[in-house]
This record gives structure tokens, C-alpha cells and sequence, in this order.
């Protein structure tokens, strides 16, 4: 039995992550007779498959810890390696992932969570490699082909949480500085100037000089010299067709405890992009998710991903949780 923190108490947990394996081993049982054909009815509990979100007054849009959380029931999701397109993952670093949701009638949050007992936030070296996760959601009409980021018929909506965006969130971008501390520069150009390490990208904007800053000249969100968020949406149409949205209206924050993260993705239900998902209360999506180890060199393909498709249900009736307090 592993042990994993309670956001609750703020103290590690047994019989929490032995009662969200447990429900979510047998939600094909009890769950399905409990849901039955009505997403609105009865107790919150999920059918084989699926992932129910649960009406709340207000999403936890950034606060893994909570305590809405506990009314949502969570549901183990088996993750697997990436061989399908390189770079591979042969054998997942993360063996399952445990998802909650949450909507509001305006948002949907998933809370997703899993071990790690080495957090990695830092990207600026070349062999720096972040912790990440993804949630991918696409048409409920569709099947298991949307695993393989969607396809031209039916998009998927990819929101992605990175460790390092939410470090820079929280201390400022990170930069060559920070990796490099003593390193020695003549120059940047075409800016010319007395104190080159001082330079920073907002002075080739002053300077009109970002076309020696690729990235930060056509607006890549990897290359922006401050951030505000820490999950990017993006709309795929299968491999390599994955492409930032223009409205960057996805949420979330993610906390390290005890050896394991817990992280909050949201979005709003409402589409606002070419290809995004429309939600809605008492609708549904198929979901899929993603992990990234840092600490395991994951990056691009290279990840744990779950072993199937699941059902996004979005409840619409109040109800209490089904957990004893």
C-alpha cells in the first residue's frame, strides 16, 4: 500500500489511497448499478470507464487541497508506455493515476495525481527536463482512436500543466542566468551596450529587435519573458498537428507533498477555439490522459499515457459525497 497525502489534513493518508483504489477497482460493480442509465441520480459514483464531475458551487481552479475535492469520487487510471510515434516511452515510469472532477456550470476541473518522489521544475539546460501532466478531451461520440491525439473528423482540446510554467509563475521566468551564473558574454546583438549579461528580452522589444528572438518574435509561449499560467490549451488533429489556441483560457496549479503531486487542470466548458470541445451540464467527453517525469528525461512522446480512453461525465444534480468524512 502506498502512501499518499490527505489535502485535507495536510498529513499522509492510508486509507485514502486505499479507498480511491478500491472504488476505483470496483466501480465496475456497485458504480455502474449506482449510476445506471441517469447521470443525475443517486450516488457519485463512477461506472467502469468512467470519470464523474460532480456539480459544485465554485471550481477549485487553483487548490489541489480543497476540501470540494473530497465529494468528488476519484477513478484509477492505468498509464502505460508511448510506442506508438518517437520518441518512445517503452515502459511507464507511472504505473496509474488517480482523476477527480469538478464543474461548476461554467468550468470543469480534474484533479489528477501520482507519485513521484522526485519533483523537476527546471528547463533551461539542455538536459533540464520538467514534470508535466495532460488531460485530453474529445468528441463522446468517438472511441479509442482519440488516444492518438485525435483525428481530422473528431479534434481533441489538450490541456497541459508544466512544473516549470508554474515555477515561473510563482518566482519569474527562469533564464540563462539562473543555469549559468558565472558564464562570461562580449555581447548580445545587435544591442550593443556596456553590461551585456544585463540584458533581458523586454529590451529587444524596446530596441525593436525580436527577430533575433525567434520564439519571443512570433509569440511561442515557451519563449514568453513573463507567464500568468501554468496549463496551455491546445487543439490536436492527430500526431504532429498539435498547435497552441489563440484564447489561452486553461487553469490550474499543481502542489509536490509527501512524494506525491496533485495537480488542478481546468477549462472553461464553453468552446472558444477552432476544434475546442463544447461542454456542457448532463453531457459528456471522452477523455484521455498524460505524464511526464522529469527526472526520467520525459519530454515530447516520451511519456506514460493511460491504457484507454475514458468517459467524462458532467453530473448536474448536487449531492453529497459518498466518502465517510
Amino acid at each position: 500500500m502506498s502512501i499518499t497525502h490527505d489535502p485535507t489534513s495536510g498529513t499522509p493518508d492510508r486509507t485514502l489511497v486505499s479507498r480511491r483504489r478500491l472504488l476505483g477497482a470496483g466501480a465496475a460493480g456497485a458504480g455502474a448499478v449506482a449510476l445506471g442509465a441517469c447521470a443525475d441520480d443517486g450516488p457519485n459514483l463512477p461506472a467502469e470507464g468512467e470519470i464523474v464531475s460532480v456539480r459544485t458551487p465554485s471550481v477549485p481552479r487553483r487548490d489541489p487541497a480543497s476540501p470540494l475535492w473530497d465529494d468528488a469520487p476519484p477513478t484509477v487510471v492505468v498509464l502505460e508506455g508511448q510506442i506508438t510515434a518517437p520518441p518512445y516511452r517503452r515502459e511507464p515510469v507511472v504505473a496509474d493515476i488517480s482523476v477527480r472532477s469538478l464543474h461548476d456550470r461554467d468550468d470543469v476541473a480534474l484533479l489528477v495525481e501520482w507519485d513521484d518522489p522526485r519533483p523537476d521544475a527546471a528547463t533551461v539546460a539542455n538536459d533540464g527536463f520538467r514534470d508535466a501532466c495532460a488531460v485530453l478531451l474529445g468528441d463522446p461520440a468517438a472511441g479509442e482512436e482519440l488516444r492518438f491525439m485525435g483525428t481530422q473528423q473528431h479534434p481533441v482540446t489538450l490541456l497541459q500543466w508544466k512544473a516549470d510554467w508554474q515555477h515561473d509563475v510563482e518566482h519569474g521566468v527562469r533564464t540563462i542566468d539562473d543555469e549559468y551564473p558565472d558564464r562570461s558574454v562580449d555581447a548580445y546583438p545587435p544591442i550593443v551596450t556596456d553590461d551585456p549579461l544585463g540584458i533581458t528580452p523586454a529590451d529587444y522589444v524596446t530596441a525593436d529587435a525580436t527577430p533575433w528572438l525567434p520564439g519571443l518574435h512570433v509569440g511561442n509561449l515557451l519563449s514568453a519573458p513573463t507567464r500568468t499560467r501554468c496549463v496551455e490549451k491546445m487543439i490536436a488533429y492527430g500526431f504532429g498537428t498539435t498547435t497552441t489556441t489563440d484564447t489561452q483560457d486553461a487553469d490550474g496549479w499543481g502542489r509536490h507533498d509527501g512524494g506525491r503531486w496533485a495537480v488542478v487542470v481546468t477549462k472553461p466548458l464553453a468552446a472558444h477555439d477552432a476544434g475546442e470541445l463544447h461542454l456542457r451540464p448532463r453531457g459528456s467527453a471522452t477523455c484521455a490522459f498524460a505524464v511526464w517525469s522529469g527526472a526520467d528525461g520525459d519530454a515530447g512522446g516520451r511519456k506514460s499515457v493511460s491504457t484507454r480512453t475514458y468517459r467524462l461525465v458532467l453530473r448536474e444534480a448536487h449531492g453529497p459525497s459518498p466518502f465517510p468524512s
